[in-house]
C-alpha cells in the first residue's frame, strides 16, 4: 500500500496544499511549527478515523476559515483508490472514490502505522493511553472490534448516569445494563488477548534483535476476568458475576468501578516490570517494537505493507535503534519528518519536501 498525495484545504495552518510522495522515504524537514506534523495527522485521520492530535474536529479548522478539507489518493493491492473528509459549519463527509459512505465504511481502506514521541514514553504513561495505542492497533483490522468499543461507550455512559441518579436506580435496568456489559465486555476482552498474543510473540523477537539476545519483552494484559477464562461464555459469565457482586459498591461510588474500560498493559524486560526497573533505552526498544508489531500483523491481515509515519522520532533514538528501523526501511513506504534535511542521508533516494508555514516546497 502507497499513497500518492494529500491535498489540504484549510487544515490546520495549511491554507491550501498539494503533496506528493515517492514509494520509499519522504523526508518532510523544516523548523518546529512549520506543519509537519499536520501532514502525518492528516494522513493517519483516515487510517483511524479521527485525529491523533485534536479533541474536536473544529481544532482542526484553519484560523478564520469556515471548515476544513483532506483528500488522499493511494494504492491498494495494485488499485488506485481516493479518501476524502470535508468538515464545514459542523457538519462532516467522508467520501470513498467519489462515494458518500459512513466512517464505519472506510476503516480499513486505508492503512498506516504512526510512531510519535509519545510513542516512546508508553511504558510510562497512563493505563488510559496505552488502552488507546491498543484501540489504535486494532482498530484497522477490526471493524467490528470498533463496534463493540462503540456499543461498550455507550452502555457504560447510560450505566453511569444510572448510578449517579440521586433517587435511587431502576434494578430491573441496571439489570439490563450489566448484562449487555457483559457481552460486549467479553466481545472486547477476547479480541485483545488474541491481538495481544501475536503482538507480544513479535515485541519479544524484536527486543532480542535490538539487543543482540541479551533482553526478554513480554506483555501481560492486565484485567478484572482470569486468565483461564478463555472461552467467550465463561467471560461473559464471569462479568456477569462480577458486576452483580459489586454492584453496591458501585452504586457507593456512582460510577463502574470494574470492567475494560480500566484494563492495563504491563511491560516486562528479563522478567522485571519495565516500567519500574527497565532503562530508558529498555523502554525505548519495547516501544519501537510494539509499533513495529503492529505494522507486521497489519501487514499480514491486509496482505500488503502498511504506510509507516514517523513523527520526529529517530531524533529521540540512539545510534542502535536508529540504524535498526532504518535498516528494515526496504518495501516499505515511510513518510518522515525532522527538523534537518540531512538526517537521513544514509539512506539513498529518498524524497525531501520542505515545510514552511504551512506551504510545502519539493527540493530539486
Amino acid at each position: 500500500m502507497n499513497i500518492e498525495s494529500v491535498t489540504l484545504e484549510n487544515f490546520r495552518s495549511a491554507e491550501a496544499a498539494c503533496l506528493h510522495f515517492d514509494a520509499g522515504v519522504n523526508l518532510l524537514y523544516g523548523d518546529n511549527a512549520a506543519g509537519k506534523t499536520n501532514v502525518l495527522e492528516a494522513i493517519y485521520f483516515f487510517a483511524r478515523g479521527k485525529s491523533f492530535r485534536a479533541a474536536r474536529e473544529s481544532d482542526l479548522v484553519r484560523f478564520g476559515a469556515e471548515g476544513c478539507a483532506i483528500d488522499i489518493a493511494f494504492t491498494r493491492r495494485g488499485n488506485r483508490e481516493t479518501l476524502g473528509y470535508r468538515y464545514f459549519d459542523g457538519a462532516r463527509q467522508r467520501t470513498r472514490n467519489g462515494v458518500k459512505m459512513p466512517v464505519r465504511e472506510t476503516l480499513g481502506v486505508f492503512c498506516a502505522v504512526l510512531f510519535c514521541p509519545d510513542h516512546l514514553s508508553i511504558i510510562k504513561r497512563t493505563p488510559a493511553e496505552r488502552r488507546e495505542f491498543l484501540n489504535a492497533a486494532m482498530a484497522q483490522t477490526s471493524p467490528a472490534y470498533v463496534a463493540a468499543l462503540g456499543r461498550h461507550k455507550k452502555l457504560l455512559e447510560n450505566k453511569n448516569a444510572l448510578l449517579r441518579r440521586e433517587d435511587g436506580f431502576d434494578a430491573a435496568l441496571m439489570e439490563s445494563y450489566n448484562e449487555e456489559l457483559a457481552a460486549v465486555s467479553a466481545e472486547i476482552l477476547t479480541a485483545r488477548r488474541a491481538y495481544l498474543a501475536r503482538l507480544g510473540e513479535s515485541v519479544r523477537r524484536t527486543v532480542a534483535e535490538i539487543s543482540g539476545g541479551r533482553e526478554d519483552a513480554q506483555i501481560e494484559y492486565k484485567c478484572d476476568i482470569p486468565a483461564e477464562k478463555s472461552r467467550v461464555e465463561d467471560v461473559i459469565n464471569s462479568y456477569r458475576d462480577l458486576f452483580r457482586a459489586n454492584l453496591a459498591r458501585e452504586a457507593a461510588a456512582k460510577t463502574s468501578l470494574f470492567g475494560v474500560q480500566r484494563d492495563d498493559l504491563i511491560f516486562y524486560v528479563n522478567g522485571r516490570e519495565a516500567r519500574q526497573f527497565a532503562s530508558q533505552g529498555q523502554q525505548r526498544s519495547v516501544a519501537l517494537a510494539l509499533k513495529l508489531g503492529e505494522g507486521e500483523i497489519l501487514a499480514a491481515e491486509i496482505g500488503e505493507e502498511p504506510v509507516y509515519l514517523l513523527d520526529d522520532v529517530l531524533g529521540e533514538l540512539d545510534e542502535a535503534r536508529k540504524s535498526y528501523i532504518l535498516s528494515r526501511t526496504g518495501g516499505r513506504q515511510l513518510i518522515v519528518t525532522a527538523c534537518e534535511k540531512n538526517d537521513y542521508d544514509a539512506l539513498t533516494g529518498v524524497k525531501k519536501i520542505h515545510a514552511c508555514g504551512g506551504q510545502y516546497t519539493e527540493d530539486r
